[in-house]
This record gives structure tokens, sequence and C-alpha cells, in this order.
């Protein structure tokens, strides 16, 4: 069944979700309420955990496939569980999704340091994507 998917962090950017799915989504700017985003200790991409009065901007693309799914739980891999969540898209409209949180045994993985999508781009994304070109091509 195919499933909206609310990003936060590296996949946010198209260039990624492509990399990572080798397909392309329609998406709309979201704000999802009752989660903050801070970077994962030593690494250059972020996780949310849920905090009240939090809101984190984010991505959410419509209509992900199961092979894309599944391609996306590989590349999240072991610290973060798929969770359904509520996203407010412009115009207050609330849409159904799931997200990627940080499991509660892993919080400890996560710096007190927020995540900023623009300096990301600026000082990692050529790496980060070069990295993901290993990603496995065919599930």
């Amino acid at each position: 069944m195919d499933m909206n998917i609310f990003t936060y962090g590296t996949l946010m950017i198209a260039y990624v979700m492509y990399a990572v799915t080798t397909r392309k989504f329609r998406f709309v700017e979201a704000n999802l309420r009752g989660y903050a985003r801070f970077t994962v200790k030593g690494e250059s991409y972020p996780g949310i955990i849920p905090v009240t009065d939090a809101v984190t901007a984010g991505i959410i693309y419509f209509n992900v496939d199961e092979p894309s799914l599944a391609r996306l739980d590989i590349f999240e891999g072991e610290l973060y569980q798929r969770t359904p969540i509520q996203a407010e898209a412009q115009g207050g409209k609330i849409l159904n999704a799931e997200t990627y949180v940080i499991k509660p045994e892993y919080r400890d993985y996560l710096s007190s340091k927020g995540w900023d999508v623009n300096k990301f781009t600026k000082t990692y994304l050529e790496t980060f994507l070069e990295s993901c070109q290993g990603f496995p091509k065919n599930s």
C-alpha cells in the first residue's frame, strides 16, 4: 500500500530521496508538531524524538510505493522506527503520514544540537550523496 512519508533530515533533499529510492515523488512542505529534531552524535544527519510543544519542519512525499518504503527502511537502519504521524501542510491541512523516529533505546545517540538543512547542504551533501551511490539499487 502506498504511503505518505514525512521527512525532516537528509531525505528532505530531493536528490537524496532519489538516490535512495530511484524514484521521484510529489511533495509538499509540512510541520510536525510534538517532535524535536537533533543531530545524531558524530554524524551529519538528524533524528527526531517526541518533545511536547516542539515543531519540526519538513517535507511530505506523497504515495511512496512499497519497494521505495523497503529501501527507505534499509537506508534509515536500526536507529529509527517508522511511526504513523499527522503533519500540517500549508493552509493548515492535516495529512496522515509516517516518519522515522529514533527508537527509545537509542535516544542517547542524539546530541543536544539542532539540525539545519541549509548547513547540511552546503557542508555535507556532496559527500553524503557519494555514500548513497553504494546503496543497493535492487531490493
